[in-house]
Formats: C-alpha cells, sequence, structure tokens
C-alpha cells in the first residue's frame, strides 16, 4: 500500500496521522507501526466519529447541529459506545453557589 509516486500514504484523510500515531505509540505495547497500519487506523478512527456524529445528530433537536449532550445521550444508551462513558458523561447541572452556602 505504499505510495508509488512519492505521495504520503496519509492522502484521503482528515485526520493527522502523526497525532494519531502518537496516540498508538502511548501505548506501551506497541513497538512500531506501519504506515500502512496506520493509515487503516486513522480511517477507521474517521469513520467512527463520524457514525458517532450521526447518531447524535439523530438524537439532536436540531437538525443542523450536534452539541454535547447529544453526545453523551447516544454514549450512554448505547451499550455499544459503553467505553466512551468515563470519556463523554452526562453533564452534571451545577448546583447555584447560593444554593450551597445555604446548605452548610
Amino acid at each position: 500500500m505504499a505510495a508509488s509516486n512519492g505521495k504520503s500514504i496519509s492522502r484521503g484523510v482528515s485526520l493527522p496521522t502523526t497525532r494519531v500515531k502518537m496516540i498508538m505509540k502511548s501505548s506501551p505495547e506497541v513497538q512500531s507501526i506501519s504506515h500502512e497500519a496506520l493509515h487503516l487506523i486513522t480511517l477507521a478512527t474517521e469513520q467512527f466519529i463520524q457514525h458517532l456524529a450521526q447518531m447524535a445528530l439523530l438524537n439532536s433537536d436540531d437538525d443542523t447541529s450536534v452539541v454535547y449532550s447529544d453526545l453523551a445521550e447516544v454514549v450512554n444508551d448505547s451499550t455499544k459506545l459503553e467505553f466512551l462513558q468515563d470519556i463523554i458523561p452526562r453533564k452534571i447541572k451545577e448546583i447555584g453557589r447560593a444554593s450551597c452556602r445555604e446548605r452548610v
């Protein structure tokens, strides 16, 4: 899958492959990463993000935008996405400072 014309193999992806490689190398189990593996992981990550955004858009009240709460609802309602619950939790509404002082 090497580029025969000298162009980068990361062509056709939107995510920065250097950042994806850095994240992959942060795992102590990863020794080296081939260009082909990096390209495929980057493509898979983009597809996953696209799928997550589409699911959140379907969950959204607005047909044109996604807000954090839409993502959090999708993640917390799907068993397939439960591994993201610590990363994208439902927001906890902040209690006003005045009401906190009254409790003390």
